[in-house]
């Protein structure tokens, strides 16, 4: 280490004082102490001011090279005494060169011992289908008079009916129940509407013949069906409700419809073994949606000679456009009496009144024709007038006059009815 002037002369008396042995003037340490004092000074002003001890201002080292030169030692001195060496160099931070040093990695957590993964609770599988269940029911009450009768008055509940019926896609299903009858279960069917405009029909229902007994009594602004639905249908078993099976197709949304089916001979039957079956079919078509024609057909009996074989056929056209309402329709057949025609018309107009047109007004009149000729021969015949009076969809008052020659009468005779017909 370089040292300046002063103190390298400082020095060096101090080496000759030890090389003479001792002389006096060494030995009083004079020379020693303002030595001590200026050098300890000297070195708290070097670091102060940031400059190495040993060498000059304008010859500066490296911090690092400044820092690894070691210390001199001193010499001892008279009488055992060491010089005490100078205090290392501290180097200010001004002037350290900063060593740059890497991060340490992040620690990466270990991995935690597998657990096991609970298992999901068990569920239950629910399939939720779009079942429609409608419940619905109907009342007719009726009083009428009949001339044939001396004018007597009769009172009689027409019809007390309720009915289930349940809707899945393509499936209906239909329970009803006539509580003034007698056979209480009119309907009893399962109706699927299968592919390619297909319809399968099983249960107790109306066999498919005459579109008068087709049409619901709802609909039907008469009273009851007339003298020739009375006369092949519950007096000759030709068609009607029973148990059977149908099938038909329906294409173009029942712009055409074709149905066929077999049934049971007897109407009160719904089940056991009856030889006697029957065969029915029907077939209509719309070359304009308010018009339909069709035609039907009933066979009852069986091959047993026996038997004898009820049958019948009918053409028939109804026309439904805005308030008119006009329907006709013939019939051919072969009943135990002989051969048989007839025919049926009726027309009915419809008025709105009111601001809500909740009131409805239908004026109705028809007439009916019926033949036998066979062992038994006779001619009938009706003329129908009458009005519906309708409040909302829930509510019929029926009245309806009659003069007929029905089957059995040698002259017509006239015939007066109210009926009141009440549905949910």
């Amino acid at each position: 280490m370089l040292f300046p002037l002063e103190e390298r002369l400082a020095i060096a008396g101090l080496h000759a004082c030890a090389s003479s042995g001792g002389h006096p003037r060494c030995t009083e340490g004079t020379s020693v102490k303002p030595y001590r004092r200026s050098f300890a000074t000297l070195t708290v002003v070097a670091a102060a001011l940031g400059v190495p001890l040993g060498a000059s201002s304008d010859d500066h080292g490296p911090a690092t090279e400044q820092a690894s030169v070691p210390s001199v030692a001193s010499p001892a001195g008279f009488g055992g005494q060491r010089v005490p060496t100078p205090d290392p160099e501290v180097v200010p931070a001004s002037t350290a060169s900063a060593a740059r040093v890497a991060a340490p990695p992040p620690r990466v957590a270990e991995p935690s011992p597998a657990q096991p993964v609970p298992a999901a609770p068990a569920s239950r599988t629910r399939i939720s289908l779009p079942l429609e269940i409608e419940v619905h029911g109907r009342l007719y009450m009726g009083v009428a008079a009949d001339e044939r009768d001396d004018w007597t008055r009769r009172l009689d509940m027409d019809s007390a009916r309720i009915g289930i019926e349940a809707r899945l896609p393509g499936v209906l299903t239909v329970l009803e129940a006539d509580l003034a009858e007698r056979t209480p279960i009119t309907d009893a069917f399962a109706r699927l509407d299968g592919p390619l405009a297909t319809r399968f029909q099983a249960g107790r229902f109306k066999a498919p013949f005459s579109a008068r007994q087709l049409e619901s009594s709802w609909k039907l602004p008469l009273v009851d069906r007339g003298l020739v639905n009375d006369y092949l249908v519950k007096d000759n078993d030709l068609g009607g409700r029973r148990l059977g099976a149908t099938a038909g197709v329906r294409p173009g949304n029942g712009r055409f419809e074709a149905y066929a089916g077999i049934f049971v001979g007897d109407r009160t039957a719904f089940g056991g073994e009856n030889r006697a079956q029957d065969l029915s079919a029907s077939v209509s078509v719309r070359p304009w949606m308010p018009l339909e024609l069709g035609a039907t057909a009933y066979r009852a009996g069986s091959s047993d000679p026996l038997v004898a074989v009820h049958q019948a056929a009918s053409l028939y056209a109804r026309l439904v456009a805005g308030a008119l309402d006009a329907s006709l329709e013939g019939f051919a057949g072969k009943v135990a009496a002989g051969d048989v025609t007839a025919g049926t018309a009726l027309a009915g107009w419809t008025f709105e009144l009111g601001e809500t047109r909740h009131l409805q007004v239908t004026p109705v009149a028809g007439g009916e024709v019926l033949e036998v000729r066979g062992t038994t021969r006779g001619v009938g015949h009706s003329a129908i007038a009458g009005a519906v009076l309708s409040w909302t969809k829930g509510l019929k008052v029926k009245l309806q006059g009659e003069r007929a020659r029905r089957p059995g009468d040698d002259v017509s005779q006239n015939a007066l009815a109210l009926q009141i017909a009440t549905r949910f």
